[in-house]
């Protein structure tokens, strides 16, 4: 038998976050994960990060009153802002779906994992930066090129926000990838759901944060609170 070791656990604060996590300035629809842990019902989204040798499974979740449904809608555009609820059908075009993958019994890797118990995963290069336009900046040419959109990871560590993200340079000496860590610290949370963020002239650089993604004029990057992120390290 292979021994399975437990991926990184990463839990969200509530459920509006999850779904912006698995949902928001996506292409298609997500599977979750959906199991039962301690009496309690899980939501999950099992992704990874290129990271030294080989992959970091990350595996995000929030604990939520069982659902009746079998999808997880969701929308930013709209004059509310955020839109997230659990829906029968896909339907609504206006909506991004994700269905759940329903598991009769957890996985012991999962449920480990859900326990905190996992490896202790290697630190990333840490960076500090002077403000919120350096972060973008790295995401937005990395969306354009790669079509790929990491998060912005929220959560307070010291009496601090931190507001961050981790992305993976490839083939870096003898490891596949060098993961950094760019990251600053607030006095205060972030603002909003979103980073949207325009440079253009004659105006320069346009920065705010917002509850939705309405206007397409604007680069958009998520906000995820997080209760604690593993391999934030400094």
């Amino acid at each position: 038998m292979v021994t399975i070791s437990p991926p990184v656990p990463v839990k969200v604060v509530d459920l509006k976050n999850f779904a912006r996590l698995s949902l928001a300035l996506t292409e298609g629809s997500q599977i979750l994960w959906k199991m039962s842990h301690s009496g309690k019902t899980i939501l999950a989204l099992f992704t990874a990060y290129m990271y030294w040798n080989g992959d970091i499974p990350i595996f995000s979740f929030v604990e939520v009153d069982p659902p009746t449904k079998p999808f997880l809608a969701y929308k930013s555009d709209s004059v509310k802002g955020e839109e997230v609820l659990f829906a029968s059908d896909v339907e609504d075009v206006k909506f991004k779906y994700a269905s759940f993958v329903e598991l009769k019994s957890t996985p012991p890797a999962f449920l480990k994992s859900l326990d905190n118990e996992y490896p202790d995963p290697p630190q990333p290069l840490m960076a500090e930066v002077e403000n919120l336009h350096s972060i973008i900046r790295i995401l937005l040419p990395l969306s354009i090129r790669e079509g790929t959109l990491f998060p912005l990871w929220h959560f307070k560590r010291g009496g601090k926000h931190v507001l961050g993200t981790c992305v993976p340079f490839e083939h870096y000496y003898e490891a596949d990838a060098l993961p950094v860590f760019f990251y600053m610290k607030l006095d205060n949370p972030p603002g909003g759901a979103f980073v949207k963020y325009q440079a253009s002239r004659p105006k320069g650089e346009e920065l705010s944060f917002t509850d939705n993604t309405a206007d397409a004029k604007y680069f958009y990057t998520k906000v995820v609170s997080v209760e604690d992120m593993p391999i934030f390290k400094p």
